[in-house]
């Protein structure tokens, strides 16, 4: 995926938020660079990209996101820089800082054997993440993990209330948790890697964010575009992966043993409410280990 945008033009569009100004409505054809499940990336001129909602009410997740890069970049971390605001097509957009690069899971594809270099890369830059204090004005991770569980029935009824209780006796942590970090949101260019895609950030307990990783590349399933091959690669690679990446985290920050097995009860949990067909019955054999281990 590859990221780059038009300095702010003056005109019509949405209300400032974010500290960022509003840029006059796109104009169409562009020049579609990526897509993911909620959002396509298009180019917007030669130093700018577009992230474009796929959805119209899509304006609150890249505040979101624009507040957290905001935060991050400030804090040292490489990220791309927003811009402003747009919309184009009744959709909402957010004008980013443009990348030449590649994923490192699509690299990998390419790739296979720089398996454990890139799986220790993403867990340096995760623990680096995990050290940015979260600014005003993002989500609580605790919160917002309570809500979703409690108004989800894709939790077994016998595990539900074991769930809340590991819920309810952990920290609610103020650091920027990135909400879906794996190697497939960094971004390696020439001056060297750069986290992306924030629209999930919340404030919260580093650990769970680190919690959320793990399972991702312990049963997540991969990305809907990425090629046959790169899912064999994915599940071949995937305990390799993990514990590279484990262990590039582990060598940036201390993780204790007893918190993330207890987030990584809640984090399952949370992850059955997302409901991925593929996933269901991995992650409930994992839930049922994880709470387990963690005395629930």
């Amino acid at each position: 995926m590859v990221y780059r945008t038009r300095a702010p033009a003056s005109g019509p569009g949405p209300q400032p938020a974010g500290g960022l100004p509003p840029v006059a409505a796109a104009e169409p054809p562009l020049q579609r660079l990526g897509a993911g499940r909620a959002a396509e990336v298009f180019a917007w001129d030669e130093a700018t990209a577009l992230k474009l909602s796929r959805w119209p009410d899509g304006q609150p997740s890249l505040e979101t996101e624009a507040t957290a890069l905001s935060a991050a970049r400030a804090a040292g971390i490489r990220v791309p820089a927003p811009r402003g605001f747009v919309s184009h097509d009744g959709r909402p957009g957010l004008l980013l800082e443009r990348l030449d690069g590649n994923d490192l899971l699509s690299i990998v594809e390419k790739q296979p054997w720089r398996v454990w270099e890139f799986g220790r890369l993403t867990g340096r830059l995760h623990a680096e993440l995990g050290e940015t204090p979260a600014p005003a004005g993002l989500r609580y991770l605790r919160a917002a993990l309570r809500g979703a569980i409690a108004e989800s029935s894709a939790i077994p009824e016998r595990a539900f209330p074991r769930v809340l209780a590991v819920l309810d006796a952990l920290p609610d942590g103020d650091r920027l948790c990135h909400g879906d970090f794996h190697p497939g949101n960094i971004i390696l260019t020439a001056e060297g890697p750069v986290i992306i895609d924030f629209p999930n950030a919340v404030s919260g307990d580093p650990a769970a964010d680190f919690a959320r990783t793990a399972i991702l590349l312990e049963a997540g399933e991969v990305p809907p575009d990425t090629s046959p091959w790169g899912r064999v690669l994915v599940r071949a690679g995937r305990k390799l992966m993990l514990l590279a990446y484990r262990t590039g985290y582990r060598s940036a920050a201390p993780v204790d043993a007893e918190t993330l097995a207890r987030w990584r009860v809640v984090i399952i949990a949370h992850r059955l409410t997302e409901r991925v067909p593929e996933e269901r019955v991995r992650l409930l054999r994992m839930l049922s280990r994880a709470l387990r281990a963690a005395g629930a």
